[in-house]
């Protein structure tokens, strides 16, 4: 039998990294506490990232450092260079392919072998470097034969080639396609406390399958793939990091670009049992490798300086349980379908059931009165003075430990589906933050204009009234933006103290209709009717907003 069919346990610690003594030890495990050789593969593996960083040119660490933030641009059209590169590609594999399972492979179906979209499809993986996607190439089709056997080499993978043992080890959620980054990357998510087989075969034969998933979309061989291992309390791996090295090398072998790599502990252990796939990374790969240290909550936040917003995570609100409901959908779909682009049906937003009373609701020109968005008003108010008065670190701090609260008490941020009225839509972390930062934005201007000699009026605006904000529609607000509009190429074509005039002008039109200027009252007591001055800045920014908008238009 071959050792990598044999059961887990029954294995030899010849297999990957076993951590032994070290995972008996308190789970509050901290880096001073490891012995002189732990603490020497620690400074090792701190050694090989610093190595693998300071050998890239300025530049290609500025492009590094974007792509692991998930701020990087598109790639430039390949078009330009690609016919290049696939020529280069044949001639290196004309001079290396003899001898090797690629070489049967091509004897069996050339065309499958040589058709163009496989082959770009490695240089895709390799940002078109011809001589390492003849290597993969070469790599990836020994894999293929050890894995699927010599009459699958010429055939896409499908569900029907995994066998039940496989499929159980795919279902069980530690391997995912969780979602998009702020780039539109793929996110694959590994869970090591979640693995569960009866041979490494079928966890290898798991990932060779999500991994080609993936890769039938197109955009992710261009952008990449973004890969999360999380290994926070319980998903801390029970398999003591067997079978890490061979996991390693498949996943090499697979021509999916890896953008950014992050590995989530709370034990320095799972950092030392890293230290032998840093080894065999690519320089450029290692580059791209971040580990992180802290709780559930220290590192949703963390994935967020990453441009991952924390709800990618499946993870229930308090108790931090594995939600594999996505999960088991996308496994269904692809029972079903298995000729599809099963990438798409990743982690999404939408939530089939009912919200609750802690979520925080947003929907479009309406004030929500759940208690959830109450919660969130009020804190709005308590923290104002303090945000206001913060740094730009300390304003984020704030908002930070706003959305803490809300998801303490099991509360989401939630908007609309744009396709269902009966669905909502978790909204993603960066969007939260802008919309809370607005909050205390529009709490200020409202207290200003207090200040500044604003009145409080009461009952409801009347339909001639021009309100302020989005909490509100009526015929005055109607006739103000048309107005605008309407005289928005006068207002460009004049000099600043030339279009005073054509404010002022717009707010006498709307007081001849017998309208007023209001806002929210602070602390949403009731409304605020503005002054002159306090309308003219606002509508001067309308002006502002619609020229930007035609221009980008």
């Amino acid at each position: 039998m071959s050792l990598l069919n044999q059961p887990f346990e029954q294995r030899s610690n010849c297999l990957g990294f076993r951590l032994g003594t070290l995972e008996s030890r308190h789970d509050n495990f901290r880096i001073e506490s490891l012995t002189k050789e732990d603490d020497r593969k620690t400074k090792e593996n701190d050694a090989l990232l610093i190595e693998a960083l300071n050998g890239l040119t300025f530049e290609e660490r500025q492009e590094q450092q974007e792509i692991v933030h998930g701020v990087d641009e598109m790639d430039a059209d390949e078009s330009t260079f690609i016919d290049s590169a696939l020529q280069d590609l044949d001639r290196i594999l004309l001079g290396t392919k003899k001898g090797t399972v690629y070489e049967t492979a091509e004897a069996l179906n050339p065309e499958y072998v040589n058709a163009r979209a496989f082959r770009i499809m490695f240089l895709r993986g390799n940002r078109y470097d011809a001589k390492a996607s003849a290597k993969q190439m070469l790599s990836f089709f020994e894999w293929k034969k050890q894995l699927f056997g010599e009459e699958k080499l010429v055939k896409d993978i499908t569900m029907d080639d995994l066998d039940e043992d496989d499929r159980a080890c795919l279902r069980t959620g530690y391997l995912q396609i969780a979602g998009k980054d702020r780039s539109n990357r793929i996110i694959i998510l590994i869970i090591p406390g979640m693995r569960c087989f009866k041979t490494l075969m079928n966890e290898f034969r798991s990932r060779y399958y999500i991994w080609m998933t993936a890769l039938k979309s197109e955009e992710c061989q261009r952008r990449g793939a973004v890969v999360l291992s999380y290994a926070i309390g319980d998903f801390k791996d029970k398999k003591q990091g067997g079978g890490y090295m061979e996991n390693t090398r498949l996943t090499l072998a697979l021509p999916l670009h890896q953008a950014a790599i992050h590995l989530f502990t709370e034990n320095a252990a799972e950092y030392i049992v890293g230290n032998g796939a840093i080894r065999i990374m690519p320089r450029k790969i290692r580059a791209r490798f971040r580990i992180h240290f802290g709780s559930h909550m220290e590192c949703q936040y963390l994935l967020s300086t990453y441009g991952i917003a924390a709800w990618i995570l499946p993870l229930k609100p308090i108790t931090f349980e594995m939600n594999l409901e996505q999960h088991h959908r996308w496994f269904q779909s692809c029972l079903v379908n298995d000729t599809s682009d099963c990438s798409d049906l990743v982690r999404t937003q939408t939530i089939n059931i009912e919200y609750n009373e802690n979520d925080v609701l947003y929907v479009a020109c309406k004030k929500s009165p759940n208690a959830g968005n109450d919660r969130l008003r009020a804190l709005v108010t308590d923290m104002s003075q303090i945000y206001d008065s913060g740094t730009k670190e300390k304003k984020r701090m704030v908002v930070d430990g706003m959305i803490g609260e809300i998801q303490k008490t099991g509360g989401r941020f939630l908007k609309r589906h744009p396709e269902s009225q009966s669905d909502w839509t978790e909204i993603p972390l960066d969007e939260v933050r802008l919309k809370i930062t607005q909050m205390f934005r529009n709490h200020r201007r409202r207290a200003d204009a207090l200040i500044q000699g604003g009145r409080l009026i009461t009952g409801e605006p009347l339909s001639n009234d021009v309100v302020f904000g989005k909490t509100h529609r009526s015929r005055g607000s109607d006739l103000m933006h048309h107005l605008i509009k309407e005289r928005s190429d006068e207002y460009n074509a004049l000099d600043r103290g030339m279009k005073v005039q054509v404010v002022d002008g717009l707010i006498q039109r709307i007081r001849d209709e017998g309208g007023r200027f209001l806002q929210p009252a602070p602390d949403d007591g009731g409304w605020l009717e503005v002054t002159n001055e306090m309308a003219r800045v606002r509508i001067s920014k309308y002006f502002r907003n619609n020229r930007r908008h035609t221009k980008k238009n």
